[in-house]
């Protein structure tokens, strides 16, 4: 008999040590995901202005309609500064639980493991992952498992003050575009009637606000791109900008600061809603601003056409989840939630969706000042446009970009001395 005890006891002792193991698979299966209705607090960062955060305000309190439990701080980092502070974070392991994630930072922190995988919402039926464009998902896949869900993939466009050129009786850049007259040589035409320098009123800006200190890659690269040159080569080891083509590019953007003056000149912070810009190139982003606008008329248009084409660039932005979160399964849930179709939809007032539902629904395409503007200077243009190109060592060559276009910015240089002096700094950063 007490043979059977003691048997029966070692069963149960078993049954007792499986299902422990078999708890701690599922645990480990879901990210070590919290029991239900412990308190967790998530941290979220964005580079966002007042307007988004509010929007994500607004979502997040109906998240927790649902997930009481669940608190989120949203993290607002400037842009100019997001890369950098999002590594100095990483590294002293204090960095938010889901974050922003624009395309030049992705491979930095991809490549270094930082980034959990989000490839288990492939398998839930109910997030309808087909929905996503594919193509938007490359920037954020590896070895086939996913990284980050895109919800921003906008091309640049041109916002322009209608009221400014109808006074002057010109062409719109929309309608320039529709008789496929739309060149970088009819920008600086329409520009040259419009601008009164002294006054402060510009032809155009092709800086977006705040932008100087990143204008090579985030405001700059549409135009090198349309004069039918690059920045670096393919494989990211030369420096390409130095050729005749990026010359003429360079040359264009600084006589319009220097010699005809219908651009802001450097670190000038006027802004399109003030009306005082007659053409802006911005992102779809914008849109919330160039909504509450009511002192004139505004449109949009696609970017002009140089020897190059349009060098439409693709903005990119995606969700992404620290791996090692101790939260990262309540991190991937409010993923999954932000990129849900309904969310999306709402995302979409301020960013191109990567939802195919969302993108071609009539709902974004009254987002902007007209359906059929919004199909042409977005929806048209998608196709044609590309991603920057991103590194894992941005951060030294953006060091070193910088440096070298305030030789541009302060004319203590010729174009031909600024590229040269630049192929030669730059070039050791690309092959350490």
């Amino acid at each position: 008999m007490k043979k059977w005890v003691g048997f029966s006891l070692s069963l149960v002792l078993l049954a007792s040590m499986l299902a422990g193991c078999a708890a701690n698979k599922t645990s480990e299966g879901n990210h070590n995901k919290k029991a239900d209705g412990e308190k967790v607090s998530l941290k979220f960062s964005i580079w966002g202005n007042d307007t988004h955060k509010q929007m994500y305000d607004a979502m997040i309190e109906k998240y927790k309609v649902d997930h009481p439990n669940i608190d989120v701080e949203i993290m607002t980092i400037p842009a100019t500064d997001y890369q950098q502070k999002l590594s100095v974070m990483m590294a002293s392991k204090t960095s938010p639980d889901v974050m922003w994630m624009m395309e030049r930072a992705i491979p930095q922190f991809l490549g270094a493991g930082q980034l959990a995988d989000l490839s288990s919402l492939k398998s839930d039926a109910a997030y309808k992952f087909d929905d996503l464009y594919p193509s938007t998902l490359d920037l954020l896949t590896k070895d086939g498992s996913i990284y980050g869900i895109p919800f921003s993939t906008p091309p640049n466009m041109i916002y322009y003050n209608q009221s400014l050129f109808e006074s002057k009786g010109l062409k719109t850049p929309k309608e320039l575009y529709g008789e496929g007259k739309w060149t970088y040589d009819e920008m600086v035409k329409a520009a040259e009637a419009i601008a009164e320098p002294e006054q402060g009123l510009f032809g155009v800006n092709l800086i977006r606000p705040n932008g100087w200190t990143t204008s090579w890659i985030e405001s700059l690269q549409t135009l090198v791109w349309a004069f039918d040159a690059d920045y670096f080569s393919e494989d990211g080891k030369t420096f390409t900008l130095n050729s005749k083509e990026g010359e003429q590019a360079i040359q264009f953007f600084s006589d319009a600061m220097f010699k005809s003056r219908i651009h802001p000149k450097p670190g000038d912070q006027t802004t399109f809603e003030t009306g005082k810009i007659a053409m802006q190139q911005e992102l779809f982003s914008y849109m919330g601003k160039a909504k509450a606008i009511t002192d004139f008329k505004w449109d949009i248009a696609p970017m002009p056409s140089g020897a190059g084409g349009q060098g439409v660039t693709l903005g990119y932005a995606g969700y992404v989840v620290t791996e090692g979160s101790p939260h990262q399964a309540e991190a991937i849930e409010l993923v999954k939630y932000l990129t849900n179709q309904e969310n999306m939809a709402i995302t979409s007032q301020f960013f191109v969706p990567s939802r195919q539902s969302v993108l071609e629904s009539e709902t974004f395409l009254n987002q902007g000042p007209s359906p059929e503007s919004v199909k042409t200077a977005v929806l048209e243009q998608i196709a044609k446009g590309k991603v920057r190109q991103a590194f894992t060592n941005f951060q030294k060559i953006d060091e070193k970009m910088k440096i070298g276009f305030d030789s541009i910015y302060t004319q203590s240089a010729t174009v031909s001395e600024f590229l040269k002096s630049l192929e030669k700094d730059i070039t050791p950063v690309l092959n350490p």
